[in-house]
């Protein structure tokens, strides 16, 4: 009624090496754990043959989704402010998506004719997509800044980003220091 099944079996040298197939030792009382593999394993019916399922195997890499952080961390906004599309973000005089104006009190303006921003007057921190519609319906060109201020921000290649002004200066160059969350997902 029972009976052995021979299996062929890849066995691996201390170094990696495969020796090829061995027969394997019929199934004893004592359980053989598997050691990890990072190859999956054949298919036994063959390319092409219906599996047990008609649904795809989850892919291990996905899309990124909408509330993936792209970058978080400090930032200063001076007369040559940040470029929030680069990781980490870098100050640049012409390519920057916020930058201190010549005025006082002191006030960011978006860099590029395509950055946007709006001022964030909730109690809480802004998700993605509250930021993206408070810019969608209420973006403007200047915010004066005071120590906690937060602005949401559409960058030139189209992410969202909050900034929230953790110091001020009177410096021109010194500019204002901001904690900053930029969302990797470009708006359409």
């Amino acid at each position: 009624m029972f009976g052995f099944v021979n299996v062929l079996v890849p066995v691996l040298t201390d170094g990696g090496e495969d020796r090829g197939p061995q027969a394997a030792a019929p199934e004893s009382s004592s359980r053989i754990v598997p050691s990890p593999s990072t190859t999956p394993p054949a298919d036994p019916a063959g390319p092409g043959a219906p599996g047990p399922s008609d649904s795809p195997a989850p892919s291990a890499s996905l899309s990124p989704e909408v509330n993936t952080i792209q970058y978080t961390g400090t930032v200063r906004i001076a007369y040559a402010g940040p470029d929030l599309d680069a990781v980490p973000p870098e100050i640049s005089e012409y390519d920057n998506d916020v930058h201190l104006g010549l005025v006082e009190p002191p006030r960011i303006s978006t860099g590029l004719s395509s950055s946007a921003m709006a001022l964030w007057s909730g109690s809480t921190m802004p998700g993605r997509q509250q930021c993206s519609d408070l810019i969608s319906t209420q973006a403007i060109e200047q915010v004066e800044v005071r120590k906690g201020t937060v602005v949401c921000l559409r960058t030139d290649a189209g992410r969202i980003a909050v900034l929230t002004v953790t110091s001020t200066s009177n410096g021109f160059n010194a500019g204002e220091m901001a904690q900053v969350t930029v969302w990797s997902e470009v708006s359409d």
